[in-house]
Order: C-alpha cells, then structure tokens, then sequence
C-alpha cells in the first residue's frame, strides 16, 4: 500500500478551479514557490525568451505539453507572484479548453512533479494563514459560492468585504476598554480608586456592547432563508389543483393536469424566486382517503413534506361547499410554519367566501384566485413574500452573512455579557473580568483569532477543490 507524503502549508499545490464538463474555459491553479519553475517547464510560449518574462499579470498564449513533448492543449497562462495574490503565494493559473480529458491531462502532468493535489478549500485557507483574510471573510466566500439569491449574494459581499469583522472587532476593543479599570481596581486598588468609573458607567458600556451583539443577531434567520431557500408545500384535496398552481408558478409545464384526482401520487418539484426568497416549491398527492397502496404512500410522503417546510399552500376548491376536514390536513401545522389558503377556482360562482376560512382556521391569509385564467396570482405571490417577511423577521440595517457557527458564537457571547451583568451587581469584580474575558475569547472565534486547528479543519473542508 502506497504511504501519502506528509502534506504541510509550504508544498506547491494543484487543482482544477472550474467545474468539469463542457464549457468555454477551464482553470488548473497552483500556489506555492514552485508553482512559476514547475509550469514553465510544460507551457511553450514564443515570448519565453524576453528578459521581463514572465511578467506579472500577463496573459501568455502558448500550448501545454507533456514530457513527451506531445501537445496537450492550447492554454493561456498568467503568473501572479507574492503577495499580491490571492493565497499571497506565488499564484500561475492555466486557462484550457474546458474538457475532462485535457484538463485532467494538465493536471495529471503536474501532479508528476515536486507538486501535489490541493485540499477542498485550502487555496482560500492559505490566504487566511497569510493574513489576507479572516475566517469570516472565509465563510463569506463559501456564502458566494452557495447563494441561491441576490440578497445571500449582497450578504457574503458584504462579509466579505470585512463588514463582520470590523464590527466584531470593535466590539472586541470595547471589552478591552470594559475590562482594563476592572483589572486595575483588582491589582492596585489604592492607586486608581479616584479614577475608576463608577458601576453605573460600566452598566451602560456592557449594555451598549451588548444592543451590538443583538443587532448582529438581528435579521440571522432571514438571511439564512435567502442563503438557503424556503420549503414550500402546496397541499390539498384531490383535483383542486395544486399541480395546475405549481405550474402556474413556475412559468412551466411541471405537473401533469387531468381532471381525474388523484394524478398526482409522488412528490414534483420546482424552483421559483419571489421576494428575495428561493422558494422550493413541492406538489404533493391529495390527501383523502384511499385503498390504493401508490396512492396512500404518496399521502403518507405529503403529510411529511408539510410537518417540515416553512411554508405551507393550501388550496381548497371555492366553487365547492367547505369540507370541513381541510382543517384536519392542518392541524399537525406547529408554530414554526406559515400557512397560506389558497381559494382556487374563482372563474366559477363561489360557495367559500375568504371570512369564512379565516373562520375556521383564524387569523390566516386567504387569496382567491383562478389557476386556470391565471387571475389572483400577483396578489398570492406578494401575500407569500409578505408571509415570508413577518415569518423571518425583520432584516437588520445592514445585513450581513451570519453562519450556523457564528450564530453559536454570538449568541453564546451575549449569553456572557448578560451573566458579566448580573456579577457586576453581586459578585467580587475578578469574576466579571473573567466573563468578559471569556466573551472576548468567544468572539475572537468569528475572525480566527481564538480559533484551534480543529476548527480551522472544519471550516475549510465545506470548500470544494480549487478554491
């Protein structure tokens, strides 16, 4: 069995930065103190020869050949040199053909060489142990990456640009300036007693700091539905036509309509943008009650899709007398949801008025609407991002990438200035200064400062290869 040489932060590392397949360019990156020698010695360029080469920053043409000497491909080359780049290494990328075969061709020469394979994400790991970015601006380039809106775009931008950090940061300084009277009253009590502020000042800078921790806080759960999308779930009866409104929704011939109910017995999806929300739309069989074995699994797949999304559609067939067993297909609904009545089929005389739904099932919002002549669908879609607003809350001022573990983070550290508080009134001032040292430490977490190899580790590993 082959043994894996030792990887450390010095080796020269290699990857293919664009996605496989077919496409108008492909990228093989490298990074490291070899990466100019290694790929001089397969890129053939006529400029090779002038003294000033390589320049950097210049796009050289050439061909890529193996050790043969064979052409692999026709390849643009630029080199970036330390440390304006972005692992602040020597950074060269080779712009191919994009094509499985020829990149992989590329990089399989590389690889062949004092060079070796990049981790997931350890490009953009190098530029946070080089100091060219923190660990949040890190997480901030996995939120590009994944962003499913414009608003998850404008968010990691935001991060990105250092708006966390420097806010952080701040907040950091101030505990400093909290805890250093604190530390002199505790070692030299007799020297600065005339001079340290009194409990009521320290109050207010603890409540200060913690109002910024809150609006950190504010607007996370929004954020996170623009980053990640909203489940939607369109429920209902048979044949009152939640499939015919998923395709009316999306723009697109997704389900298959038929006057018969029950056509649709498994779960059909679809994406749609509303409001700044990626909305994942699912059409789910009618619940009733059946025999039929395909039809009570697709049942049984509905109720579960509805006890998990955020949003719940459920549509009733106004033209009918109200079923009161709808409310039955609702009643699992937990606080958590949000649930929208949709009366459908308002081109024929209606027997079920918006009042009484909203006497059944309380204050909801119900939008009568005609799938089929397609009228009442703008005022349901802005009674979905109007929903979906009042559900996540309220979007800070400016609103920025929080992830799952910055959230922790904060969270735990307002629990610490909350506690630094309570000990400021009734305990001994060494264990205020050690809360706010320990939320100092906490925060330090959100940039990498206090942040262990384990961590690190597991931040980096969310990245793909090449980046």
């Amino acid at each position: 069995m082959a043994i894996e040489a030792k990887k450390n932060s010095n080796d020269t590392i290699v990857a293919i930065s664009t996605p496989l397949g077919e496409g108008g360019i492909g990228i093989v990156r490298l990074s490291g103190s070899e990466s100019f020698p290694l790929v001089r010695k397969i890129f053939e360029c006529h400029k090779s020869n002038e003294p000033d080469y390589p320049k950097p920053r210049y796009l050289y043409y050439g061909t890529v050949k193996d050790q043969n000497g064979e052409i692999i491909d026709e390849a643009l080359v630029s080199f970036m040199p330390a440390p304006h780049t972005y692992t602040r290494e020597d950074l060269v990328e080779i712009n191919c053909h994009s094509g499985i075969i020829n990149l992989r061709a590329v990089l399989k020469i590389l690889l062949a060489m004092d060079i070796r394979l990049a981790e997931p994400g350890e490009f953009t790991k190098r530029a946070f142990l080089n100091g060219r970015i923190d660990l949040s601006q890190a997480e901030a380039v996995i939120g590009l990456i994944r962003a499913r809106s414009e608003e998850a775009t404008k968010a990691s931008l935001r991060t990105l640009q250092g708006m966390l950090a420097k806010t952080v940061n701040d907040i950091r300084d101030r505990i400093i300036e909290v805890r250093a009277p604190i530390e002199a009253e505790i070692d030299y009590p007799e020297e600065f007693m005339d001079e340290l502020p009194t409990i009521a000042a320290t109050q207010i800078e603890l409540l200060a700091i913690k109002d910024k921790l809150e609006t950190l806080l504010q607007g996370v759960t929004r954020n996170r539905a623009y980053q990640e999308g909203v489940a939607v779930a369109i429920i209902g009866k048979p044949n009152v036509g939640k499939s015919s409104l998923l395709n009316r929704l999306l723009g697109d011939q997704k389900a298959i309509v038929h006057e018969l109910p029950g056509t649709t017995r498994d779960l059909l999806e679809g994406s749609l943008m509303l409001g700044g929300y990626p909305l994942r739309l699912i059409d789910t069989a009618g619940i009733q009650g059946s025999d039929d074995p395909v039809e009570v699994e697709g049942i049984k797949r509905a109720r579960s899709v509805a006890a998990e999304a955020q949003l719940i559609l459920l549509v009733i067939d106004g033209s009918l007398p109200f079923d009161p067993d709808i409310v039955k297909m609702i009643s699992p609904i937990s606080g958590e949801q949000r649930l929208i009545v949709i009366i459908n089929k308002s081109d024929l005389p209606q027997i079920v008025t918006a009042d009484q739904v909203k006497k059944q099932f309380g204050e909801v919002t119900a939008v009568s609407v005609s799938v089929l002549k397609g009228s009442g669908i703008p005022l349901l879609e802005k009674a979905v991002a109007d929903g979906l607003d009042q559900h996540f809350g309220e979007l800070s001022d400016s609103p920025i990438l929080i992830t799952f573990r910055q959230e922790e983070i904060l969270t735990e550290a307002l629990l610490g200035i909350r506690q630094a508080e309570r000990a400021l009134l009734s305990e001994p001032a060494e264990i205020t200064s050690l809360l706010l040292q320990q939320v100092w430490l906490t925060l330090g977490q959100i940039t990498g400062d206090t942040a262990g190899d384990d961590l690190l580790d597991r931040v980096f590993s969310q990245f793909c290869l090449g980046k």
